[in-house]
């Protein structure tokens, strides 16, 4: 049987295939090796449990590349790409071993798998091809905004292509000179039959054959020695990346270590106070730009590029690492804050998990700049005026606008409702929340909350004046101290009441309790109040009247949605509505545009380009709905904000959907 690729070195060309190899092993090695000791450099993490799961999300999302599929067109390109990169691996790694020994061949190139595999080396380069020339188009004539319009991409992208062509042509031109051919390389027999019939000699197409095995290898060298020293560093650090990615909750911020007594700082100032984990993150963005295109604040014009930040840490990083590794690290001055990162990009970020639920590597941004908040505000407490004066009203009197927690004892008045202290055997606690139970257009929430679950039967109960901040605000503010002090204390207390399971209607409270009170011994079922009604109805606990045909919008919250993965509960209630349509914004669900309150900026100032929640009010006024759908106290603020600031607030409501079922219970 006639065997397609059979060209290997002899003689003085097989000394020179071992010196050429040789040299691109060695400058390989020296660059992989670099990366490596600057791993090193940075703080050790634990990132080796549940290797079941680290399995799972390796096969899902970096072998079935899911996430890229998002984005079906270029998600097919880079699918088609992946995998023909990989099938041409295994057939390079066979060729390389024909360098050294004509009779080698891998196991997988033997046997029942021999013809398969040749079928699919033929393919794959035509389907790698296929989709090179949809991502050029997509990059240089559509001209697709986040992507680089650079030459490393290009040079990538011709590297890849060139190592296709060459493996057809060889294949081909082989063929062609021995004049037989093998059907199920079938581009390689289409390539080598047009060849045959042209007359060329068996001596010129074995010379070509020669050619282009030399071309290919030189191509596959040139490949692994420019990956590193590009973006294109994700070929060999993606699968890493995937695998020791953060499996706890979406919504969970690390706890440090404030007790440390031999940490000169806490967050980060200088770049290897980040671990190697966050570095692994900086060889891997591709700065494909998915990130920036769904970040609120790059898309309002303001400094802040998620993308940009990765690239910088990897870039200040090298920079820092090779002054030190040539003994220069003390003449190295580049600050990180300030001259890589400023406090404008630090403080623009809204923690809404847009760039992170983007991102195909699972790049973690958010924990970054929330470190880089933490150290301007514990080491030097460096923070906005209006920013310390929330951390200063939180610390004083529980709330951050110091209203103080008697306050919290009159949004109740002349309810049914009881105190835990009253009512000791109440199956669930509603948290209310600073917003819930002090604002006045938020109390009307409250008091909605309260007259359903009543008439529902639900057995609960509040904290009153006895309840404080959660100090969601305050750590993602950067004031570590002061979250850790507000959680210590809810959970000792709530764990001193007996409380099993809590309600709330705030996503704020509700990820914080759920997802870092755990590390404080806090360990309770906690509902967002949307969840319960959604069962209450559907239980025929409650039941809904009312006629007339009413459009609604909903606004998904992020510490909700995209934090939590909640959101069909809002879905279900409206739809439960008689006379009432449910019509979704362009930007929903996974994908929802946040108001711009998240990560604290409830409390600060908006100066720098468009304000985000106008930019979203816009988009909910575009449906046509006179009623927004929400389902956070922060988003009920923000968006009637951007409202007013539209001159659409006496046309367009925002309710609460507590607010909407409330109505029409008769």
């Amino acid at each position: 049987m006639f065997k397609p690729v059979e060209i290997t070195p002899t003689g003085l060309e097989k000394i020179a295939f071992l010196i050429v190899l040789a040299i691109g092993l060695v400058i390989f090695v020296y660059e992989i090796v670099f990366y490596t000791r600057l791993l090193k450099l940075f703080k050790s993490e634990k990132r080796w449990d549940n290797i079941g799961a680290r399995i799972g999300r390796l096969i899902k999302f970096v072998f079935g590349q899911r996430r890229l599929l998002d984005q079906f067109a270029m998600g097919i390109a880079h699918f088609m790409i992946f995998w023909g990169f990989v099938i041409i691996s295994f057939a390079t790694l066979n060729f390389f071993g024909k360098g050294f020994w004509s009779g080698f061949r891998l196991p997988i190139l033997g046997g029942v798998l021999h013809k398969p595999f040749l079928f699919l080396v033929d393919l794959f380069s035509l389907l790698v091809l296929l989709g090179i020339l949809i991502a050029l188009i997509k990059r240089y004539i559509i001209r697709t905004k986040r992507m680089s319009m650079g030459l490393e991409p290009l040079i990538i992208l011709v590297l890849i292509g060139g190592l296709m062509i060459f493996d057809l042509l060889s294949d081909g031109f082989n063929m062609a000179a021995q004049g037989s051919f093998e059907p199920v390389s079938f581009a390689g027999s289409y390539i080598a039959k047009i060849i045959y019939r042209s007359d060329v000699s068996n001596g010129a197409a074995a010379f070509w054959a020669h050619f282009f095995w030399w071309a290919h290898m030189l191509f596959f060298l040139a490949i692994l020695n420019y990956v590193p020293v590009s973006k294109h560093m994700h070929v060999f650090s993606s699968l890493p990346n995937v695998f020791f990615s953060n499996l706890n909750p979406k919504g969970q911020l690390k706890t440090i270590n404030l007790e440390d007594e031999d940490a000169e700082e806490f967050g980060v100032t200088k770049v290897e106070g980040y671990t190697w984990k966050d570095l692994l993150d900086g060889y891997s963005c591709t700065e494909c730009g998915r990130c920036q295109d769904q970040c609120p604040a790059y898309n309002t014009d303001k400094p802040l590029s998620p993308k940009n930040i990765i690239m910088q840490l990897r870039e200040h990083a090298e920079k820092k690492g090779s002054a030190v590794f040539k003994g220069q690290g003390e003449e190295f001055t580049e600050r990180f804050i300030e001259d890589v990162i400023t406090e404008d990009v630090i403080w623009d970020c809204t923690t809404c998990y847009a760039c992170m639920r983007a991102c195909p590597l699972f790049i973690e941004h958010i924990p970054k700049l929330v470190d880089l908040r933490r150290a301007l505000v514990l080491n030097e407490g460096r923070i906005s005026s209006e920013g310390a004066l929330a951390l200063k009203n939180i610390e004083k009197a529980g709330d951050p606008w110091g209203l103080g927690q008697s306050a919290r004892a009159e949004w109740f008045k002349g309810l049914d409702v009881k105190h835990i202290s009253d009512k000791p055997d109440a199956e669930y606690l509603f948290w209310v929340g600073c917003t819930g139970a002090l604002d006045d257009r938020n109390i009307k929430v409250s008091r909605a909350t309260v007259e359903l679950m009543n008439k529902a039967g639900v057995s609960y109960a509040i904290l009153g004046a006895d309840e404080t901040c959660n100090g969601d605000p305050a750590r993602r503010l950067g004031e570590e101290y002061l979250y850790q002090t507000m959680a210590q204390a809810n959970v000792e207390m709530l764990n001193e009441a007996g409380i099993k399971k809590i309600f709330t209607n705030c996503p704020h409270c509700f990820n914080t309790m759920k997802n870092e009170y755990p590390d404080f011994g806090g360990n309770f079922e906690v509902y967002h109040t949307h969840e319960m009604l959604a069962q209450l109805i559907k239980s025929g606990k409650l039941k809904i009247s009312g006629d007339g045909v009413e459009d609604i919008t909903f606004h998904d919250s992020c510490y909700l949605g995209r934090h939590n993965d909640i959101f069909q509960p809002a879905r279900s209630i409206i739809d439960s509505i008689p006379g009432a349509k449910r019509v979704e914004m362009k930007r929903s669900g996974q994908w929802s545009f946040c108001c711009g309150a998240g990560g604290g900026r409830m409390f600060l100032e908006e100066s720098r380009g468009e304000r985000i929640n106008e930019n979203r009010a816009r988009e909910a006024v575009a449906t046509g709905c006179k009623t927004i759908g929400v389902s956070c106290p922060f988003c009920m603020t923000m968006m009637t904000d951007g409202l007013k600031a539209l001159g659409k607030d006496e046309e367009v409501a925002v309710l609460e959907l507590t607010e909407l079922l409330a109505k029409r219970m008769g």
